[in-house]
Order: structure tokens, then C-alpha cells, then sequence
């Protein structure tokens, strides 16, 4: 993601020491990154997390009633569940008369090539496994699964669909062609981390690193993997063959700051995900200036999400131009920000209160006008901003505004 210290080579070399997994609470893997001292995913789950911030809030359903042809932006991709929650949400739909195209951007390639690999359900040996720290002791952690006998009984509200992480290794060959799995992924496949791998597709991998010659001297791409599905690894495709035929799914990958991505773009959304680091790790992708660009580059009826409900963000997001509103979980608690150009789309708006901690301090917003600004500089910036402003404080307006009524 943005704001990362450390160079690719490092990245290849010590990926699981950078990006620490672990268990999440629905037993998919989250990552702790060290280099900004913040999570990708919160302890409560990584994948109920995708659902319930971003993909249950979009409303799907009426986004496809008004179009076929959808186009999404995701936005610091990381190891991917918003696209992949989405798309195995489509994949349940008849999708013959849909065209779906994402561009999944993110600046640490690694995480973008590790993606399809990475467990959105770790099952209840691993959990086991994991929980006793026995990959400690145990070099192969199939003779640990002799000396475990009992398995944790939990339920899973969600579940990937093995189809979607096909359809992802699909469009990551397209776009990375035979340097799709560079040699060094090995050690991380290899290593006592590799419980936070799935299984199946460790299957792929090590095909791969025996077959990946013939990718290239294969034109057909799309029948190579056919053939490798069908008759090496997995019965799982007549779902993915029917999603990749006639580029119904088209998935595309952007190694890079998406500052400029957004700036060289043509494209216009239905859904933007915006899933960074938090504005006080990497406040570049959250100033009014970023925002502005991806007010142009979203369509009339398009939608915006994100887990981030901050005053500095959401004046923003109003700054630029967008309609704002919460979105809640099943237990009616504030879980992020809805943004959009066509105030009907916001079913939750912000009460007075909300509105009126957006003219504090608090709410004075990041800037970064030609977007290319460090992050350090937007945060110095933003500092000096809010020291010489005559605006309220927002601890002061909420003591005033309780009050008042």
C-alpha cells in the first residue's frame, strides 16, 4: 500500500516479516504492517469486514438493476477481499448479460502477486495448529494433524468461492505474463508461515514453477489455464470458464501510486473502494485533492465507500463535492462513510451534530494540489494549518452544541 519504506527487493526477501499475518477473528488472515505501524485488517476479520464496510453498503442489487456494464476502482488493493467479496457476489448472479471490469491498484506488488494465495478461511486444523503454535516445533505440519484430535467448532458467516481466485490468477497471468510468481515467492510457500496459504492453490503454484515455460510459448492464455484447471488442480471451473468467457470479468492490476493512476485514467466508476491506511499514516490518499479527481472520475449514480467516518475525511469528501452519510452494521453502530455525486444514493445522511464537527479544526482537511506531495509534508502542512486557524475546536463545539440542547 501507500507510504511503504521499503524497497521491492525487500519486499521479495522478507515479505512475512514486513507484513506480519494473522487469524482474524472469522478465521481469514489479516496483515500488520510493520513500516507503518498499522493494520490492513482489524482483529474482528478480514473478509467479514469486506461484507459489512464495503460490499453490503454498495446495495449490489440496485447497482445492477441500473447497468450491465460496472466498473470499479479499488483502491490500495492490498491482498484484495473487497474485489474478491465482490466478485463472489457476482458470480452468483446469471452474469451472461454483464461486462465487469476492476482496476485494482496498489503500489506493493508482491501483496497484489500473494493475493489469490492467502486464506479467506483458515479451516480447523490450521486454526489449531496455529493456536498451539505448533509449526514451531514441527517442521512438517501434516504429522501435527496425527496428534490433533479435536477441532474448534465455529461458524463462518462468509465464504470465498474457489472460482474467484481463479479468476483473479487468470488476469494476474495477463497482466504479469511468466513473471507472475517470481522464484523467490518460494521461501514464503515454503516457510512454517505457510498455514496462512491455501492450500489449492499451493497446488497451482508448484505447477506453475514446473509449467511456466509454456505460458509463454502459449498464445491462447486463456485455454493454457483452462487446461490447467481442468486437469491438474481442480473441477472448479466451469464457473470460472463461464465468468472469463466473452470478458465478462475483467480484472486489472496497477503496480503503483494511485495518485497518478487516478490522474491518467479515463475510466469512470459504479464503485469506488477506498481502503487505505488511516489519514494520520497516509493522509496523500485522503486529502481534498484526491478526492476532487475521484469526483470526476465517478459516474452520476456511482457510489463511494469506505471505512473511514473522520472529520477530516468526510469534509473532504464535501469539499470536493460528493454527498456524504454513514453506513451501519446489523447493530446499528457507525462502520464507515458513503459518498456519492447524487444525494438519493445516501440512505443514512449526517445529522446536525455530524455536519457541525465538520466546521471545527478537526474537520480542516489534508492538501496536496498537484498530488505529489510526501506524506510527511501533507501531515506538517495540515499541522501548521490547524495551529493558526480561528475555527472552534471540536471538543469545544461538542461541549457547546450539548449545551444548547
Amino acid at each position: 500500500m501507500l507510504n511503504s519504506c521499503i524497497s521491492n527487493k525487500r519486499l521479495y526477501n522478507n515479505c512475512m516479516e514486513e507484513f506480519l499475518p494473522y487469524m482474524t477473528n472469522d478465521y481469514s488472515v489479516g496483515l500488520y504492517s510493520k513500516s507503518t505501524d498499522d493494520i490492513y485488517h482489524s482483529a474482528f476479520g478480514a473478509l467479514s469486514e469486506a461484507y459489512e464496510k464495503f460490499i453490503l453498503p454498495a446495495n449490489l442489487k440496485n447497482i445492477f438493476n441500473k447497468t450491465n456494464n460496472i466498473k470499479i476502482l479499488d483502491i490500495c488493493y492490498g491482498i484484495g477481499y473487497n474485489t474478491k467479496a465482490f466478485l463472489n457476489e457476482f458470480i452468483n448472479l446469471d452474469t451472461k448479460d454483464y461486462k465487469i471490469e476492476i482496476d485494482c491498484v496498489d503500489n506493493d506488488e508482491l501483496l497484489i502477486k500473494l493475493s489469490p494465495f492467502i486464506c479467506t478461511y483458515i479451516n480447523k486444523f490450521k486454526r489449531l495448529f496455529y493456536k498451539n503454535k505448533l509449526y514451531k516445533n514441527i517442521e512438517n505440519y501434516s504429522e501435527a494433524k496425527n496428534i490433533i484430535t479435536k477441532y474448534i467448532k465455529t461458524k463462518c458467516k462468509y465464504k470465498i468461492q474457489p472460482s474467484v481466485n481463479l479468476i483473479l490468477i487468470r488476469s494476474l497471468i495477463e497482466n504479469y505474463g511468466s513473471d507472475f510468481l517470481n522464484d523467490s515467492i518460494k521461501n514464503l510457500f515454503d516457510n512454517d508461515k505457510k498455514i496462512f496459504f491455501d492450500d489449492f492453490y499451493l497446488k497451482f503454484y508448484k505447477f506453475w514453477i514446473k509449467n511456466k515455460v509454456l505460458l509463454d510459448q502459449n498464445k491462447n492464455k486463456t485455454a493454457y489455464l483452462h487446461n490447467i484447471y481442468y486437469g491438474n488442480i481442480s473441477k472448479q471451473y466451469k464457473t470460472f470458464k463461464k465468468c472469463i468467457s466473452n470478458n465478462i470479468v475483467n480484472v486489472n492490476f496497477y503496480s503503483k501510486d494511485v495518485r497518478q493512476f487516478i490522474l491518467n485514467t479515463t475510466n469512470k466508476y459504479d464503485i469506488i473502494f477506498m481502503d487505505g491506511f488511516t489519514p494520520s499514516k497516509c493522509p496523500c490518499i485522503w486529502s481534498e485533492d484526491f478526492f476532487k479527481e475521484l469526483f470526476k472520475h465517478q459516474k452520476d449514480d456511482a457510489i463511494l465507500l469506505t471505512y473511514n467516518s473522520s472529520a477530516v475525511t468526510r469534509n473532504a469528501m464535501l469539499q470536493a463535492g460528493f454527498y456524504i452519510g454513514n453506513s451501519f452494521n446489523e447493530n446499528n453502530k457507525i462502520i464507515g462513510t458513503v459518498a456519492s455525486k447524487n444525494s438519493n444514493i445516501i440512505k443514512y445522511k449526517l445529522s446536525e451534530k455530524e455536519l457541525g464537527i465538520l466546521n471545527t479544526k478537526a474537520g480542516i482537511p489534508y492538501r496536496d494540489a498537484d498530488l505529489n506531495l510526501d506524506n510527511y509534508i501533507i501531515k506538517q502542512n495540515r499541522k501548521n494549518e490547524v495551529e493558526i486557524s480561528n475555527l472552534e475546536s471540536s471538543s469545544k463545539y461538542l461541549k457547546r452544541y450539548k449545551n444548547e440542547i
